[in-house]
């Protein structure tokens, strides 16, 4: 049936915001319409309908995602604030590493890899102290992504 211009609103208010309309949305609105009625632009019609519908705005909310707020860590100097993380496992290397451990500093970014046979603690807690420890001084805090290993 062709729906003249003036009773396309009608139409749009029964399908969309009826009882039997439910809010559907563009596409199963537009299939549930185009069963029993034409018009020309009904596609637009629709959008349009839907996109200015309030019901289905307040349920499907903003259309921005928020973001979190930064968190400013005021480190003071190098080596005082690590991030470490292990990579892995690789290839075995010929020296019979599996594994990347890598330290970054916080205050300068400088970043130290280390390959290590496994991710164990005592390899990990071995390499942390006599290479970034020893060298660059005892950190106060370590940073890590709490995997199983780093949790003790």
């Amino acid at each position: 049936m062709v729906v003249p211009k003036a009773k396309v609103p009608d139409v749009l208010q029964l399908y969309h915001n009826g009882c039997s309309g439910g809010h559907l949305g563009v596409k199963r609105t537009l299939l549930k319409i185009r069963e029993w009625f034409y018009w020309i632009y009904c596609r637009d019609d629709v959008e349009d309908w839907c996109r200015k519908c309030t019901s289905c705005a307040a349920v499907k909310g903003p259309h921005t995602r928020s973001r979190g707020a930064l968190t400013l860590y005021n480190v003071g100097a190098p080596w005082k604030r690590i991030a470490l993380d292990v990579a892995g496992p690789f290839p075995e290397s010929e020296s019979g590493n599996n594994y990347f451990m890598v330290v970054v500093d916080y205050f300068t970014k400088w970043p130290e890899v280390f390959a290590i046979p496994n991710q164990e603690v005592s390899v990990v807690a071995d390499k942390l102290v006599h290479e970034v420890f020893c060298p660059f001084g005892v950190s106060l805090e370590i940073h890590s992504d709490l995997r199983s290993n780093f949790v003790s």
